[in-house]
């Protein structure tokens, strides 16, 4: 038998035998599932794996790779099987399901690293970075994402814990420090803080850990003596303690100087107040003589408060309302807008004072007056209020 084996036309007849078995389609699905069914079996993929992680062999299958792409009907055979949706599926399922193992990500993670870390990969990394962020349609993707994500209440709500956590860093604090520091020593911040304090703007700008600095005799005693005489109601609107949520109303010194009752500003012609009718920004300040008493103070809502101001669409500023409230005084408060410790006692002894204030007289508003506040609150002033 091993002499028949050996002939040439006995090999010949079994080669082509060999090959239309092969070619049948039975012999090729029993093949098929027999190498699945081999293929799955734990020892033999152990096997498979430890044959094709020896250098000699991936650097082998490399080689004959590279061998067999450059041959054309391999290339093209390749290609024509690639571009069926079937093949297409299995192999993006398979990308997918290479990309998600635990072992994949670490090893991707090194190279990535380990790239990111030369200098001519930073370099080119920079470049394409670069011209993808001047890209038109990349800045606009940019701009849209950034803004879509700030309104998301997840997105902010992070980003106030991110921010809240970084501001405590011991780190952080000490350079917020010397920032500080070095722009309080610019001489251009110098000269801001030394003409606030100085020249002429309204002592209320002089802070000391952060809170106004008050007149001494700005305290509960006056307060009391001026929500007495106005009656606890706001000279504008009449409004009291209950039409402004429940908040005691503002006490608001009219010429907008917090050193009002002990430091004054005055010269030959009488006192005056340095009010600014411009912005904090761009400071125009207007010397305004003060007719009278300087020590004016109001009731006032807390919209009002914000109100006088002024408005630039309306054509308002802090002068403009320095002499509404003069007026005011004048007319609904026949001048007197506080009592003095004297006339309270003197009122209290005589069992005159109840508690509940005087009455207010019923003082009128200019027609011009009465439209700067229809204007800025949207209400009219009701003078039976008073």
């Amino acid at each position: 038998m091993k002499e028949v084996h050996n002939r040439p036309e006995v090999k010949k007849r079994h080669s082509v035998a060999s090959t239309e078995c092969q070619n049948r389609l039975d012999v090729k699905a029993k093949k098929s599932v027999t190498a699945k069914e081999v293929m799955n079996r734990p020892e033999v993929k152990e096997r498979c794996r430890i044959a094709f992680n020896k250098p000699d062999v991936s650097a082998r299958k490399s080689v004959a790779l590279k061998i067999s792409w450059s041959v054309p009907e391999v290339r093209e055979r390749r290609l024509l099987s690639m571009s069926r949706p079937e093949v297409k599926e299995k192999f993006r399922v398979s990308i997918i399901e290479t990309t998600n193992k635990p072992e994949f990500k670490e090893r991707q993670s090194a190279i990535t690293k380990e790239a990111m870390n030369r200098p001519d990969v930073k370099e080119r990394h920079r470049i394409i970075m670069k011209e993808a962020m001047n890209r038109p349609d990349v800045k606009e993707r940019h701009r849209a994402a950034a803004k879509e994500a700030q309104n998301r209440p997840e997105v902010r709500a992070n980003r106030s814990i991110m921010l809240k956590e970084v501001m405590n860093r011991p780190e952080v604090k000490a350079r917020r420090v010397i920032i500080s520091k070095d722009i309080m020593n610019r001489p251009e911040v110098k000269e801001k803080r030394r003409e606030t304090i100085v020249g002429g703007f309204w002592y209320g700008s002089i802070t000391y850990n952060e809170q106004k600095q008050y007149c001494e005799c700005w305290n509960s005693d006056l307060w009391k003596r001026i929500d007495i005489a106005q009656g606890y109601k706001s000279i504008l609107s009449g409004k009291t303690k209950e039409n402004n949520g429940d908040h005691a109303l503002s006490r608001h010194h009219v010429y907008w100087q917090e050193k009002a009752c002990c430091v004054w500003d005055e010269d030959v012609k009488g006192y005056y107040a340095m009010i600014n009718i411009g912005t904090n920004g761009k400071p125009d300040m207007y010397k305004h003589y003060i007719n009278g008493s300087p020590n004016k103070f109001v009731l006032l809502t807390r919209e009002e408060h914000g109100m006088i101001a002024g408005n630039k669409k309306l054509g308002t500023n802090k002068l403009t309302w320095i002499k509404v409230l003069e007026d005011l005084i004048e007319t609904k408060l026949n001048g007197k807008c506080y009592y003095t410790k004297e006339e309270y006692a003197e009122l209290s002894l005589n069992g005159r004072f109840t508690g509940e204030g005087r009455k207010v007289g019923h003082g009128k508003l200019t027609d011009e007056q009465i439209d700067i506040v229809k204007k800025a609150t949207g209400f009219e002033p009701n003078i039976n209020l008073f």
